[in-house]
C-alpha cells in the first residue's frame, strides 16, 4: 500500500507524505532521529512508507486527536500529542465514522474521474503528488484501533532531532488539543488543521471559535517572522508563505466581530454550516 501515499522532499531532510485529497503528512529528518507530523487515515501503512524514506527512528506526533490525523499510529511505537489527546489516542476510531468517510472518499474519486481528462487537457494542475488514488480493495475492512500509548507534550518543548529542532506550539482553536511544530532553524511551521488552504472547520462540537481567531492572531503577529513556509494537513495546496498567517487571522477577527456574516451553505459531509469565504480559503462556523 505505499502506493497510497504521494512521498516528495520538500526542503532538506524534509518530506511531503501525502494521502492525496485526504491528509498531509510530513517528515522532518535529524541526524539522530525523525518526527513524523501527523499519522494520517491509516488506510494504508505509512509506517513502511516512512522506512522508505529514513532509516532513524521515528517520533509519531499526532497535532490533535482527529482519526484522520492518528489513524497510523499503530505503525509506531513511539508517539507524542498534547496531554489533552491521550485519552481519545487510546481508544478506538468508531467504525461508523470511518464508513461516512469512505463514502465521502468515493465521491472525492468520482468527481476526479470526471475532470481528469479535462485537466490533462486544458490546466495540467494534478501531479504525481496530487493525484487523488484509488482505495484499496478492501477499504471496507478499515479500522483504526487505539494505541499504542501516546506521551505528552508540553507546550514550547523542544524536540532534539540531532542537529535539528522542532518546538512545540499549542495552538487551541480547530480543536482544544491542537498543536503546531515550528522548525526554526529551517523557517518551516508545520500547521495540521490550524492553517487550511481550503475550509477551515470552526463548526465542530470541539471547536472554540473565539480561541481560534486568538491562536491565530498570535501566530500572525509573534510566530509569522520565524517562518518562511507553512504546511497545512489537507487539500492539495500543502505549501503556503507566511502572509497567509497574517490573512488567515484577519479573516477570522472579521468573522468573529460580524464583519463577515457568511452565507448558508455545508461542509465536506453535507453538514449545515456558514460559510465565511475569504478568496483562497473559507471559515466554516455553525448556523446557530
Amino acid at each position: 500500500m505505499t502506493d497510497w501515499f504521494a512521498v516528495e522532499p520538500i526542503a532538506p531532510r524534509t518530506w511531503l507524505i501525502a494521502e492525496p485529497g485526504h491528509v498531509n503528512c510530513f517528515l522532518v529528518e535529524g541526524d539522530d532521529r525523525a518526527v513524523l507530523v501527523d499519522t494520517g487515515l491509516g488506510i494504508g501503512d505509512i509506517g513502511s512508507a516512512v522506512a522508505a524514506v529514513t532509516d532513524r527512528p521515528v517520533l509519531a506526533v499526532n497535532t490533535h486527536s482527529h482519526s484522520d490525523h492518528r489513524g497510523g499510529n499503530r505503525f509506531f511505537t513511539d508517539v507524542a500529542a498534547h496531554p489533552s489527546a491521550l485519552d481519545t489516542l487510546a481508544q478506538e476510531v468508531p467504525p461508523a465514522q470511518l464508513r461516512d468517510y469512505l463514502a465521502v472518499a468515493r465521491e472525492q474519486l468520482r468527481a476526479y474521474d470526471r475532470m481528469r481528462a479535462d485537466d490533462r487537457r486544458f490546466f495540467h494542475l494534478f501531479t504525481r503528488t496530487t493525484e487523488p488514488r484509488p482505495l484499496p480493495p478492501d477499504a471496507d475492512e478499515w479500522r483504526v484501533p487505539g494505541g499504542p500509548a501516546a506521551r505528552p507534550l508540553a507546550d514550547r518543548e523542544r524536540i532534539d532531532l540531532g542537529g535539528r529542532e522542532l518546538t512545540v506550539l499549542y495552538t487551541p482553536g480547530h480543536s482544544p488539543d491542537s498543536v503546531c511544530l515550528l522548525d526554526e532553524g529551517s523557517g518551516l511551521f508545520f500547521a495540521g488543521d490550524t492553517l487550511i488552504t481550503g475550509d477551515f472547520w470552526a463548526h465542530t462540537p470541539d471547536t472554540d471559535l473565539a480561541a481560534f481567531a486568538g491562536t491565530l492572531r498570535w501566530l500572525a503577529d509573534d510566530v509569522a517572522g520565524a517562518v518562511s513556509h507553512v504546511f497545512p494537513a489537507h487539500t492539495l495546496r500543502y505549501r503556503v508563505g507566511p502572509d497567509f498567517l497574517r490573512r488567515a487571522a484577519d479573516g477570522f477577527a472579521d468573522v468573529v466581530s460580524g464583519r463577515s456574516v457568511g452565507e448558508p451553505g455545508a461542509d465536506l459531509l453535507g453538514r449545515s454550516v456558514l460559510r465565511h469565504e475569504f478568496g483562497d480559503f473559507t471559515v466554516l462556523r455553525p448556523v446557530s
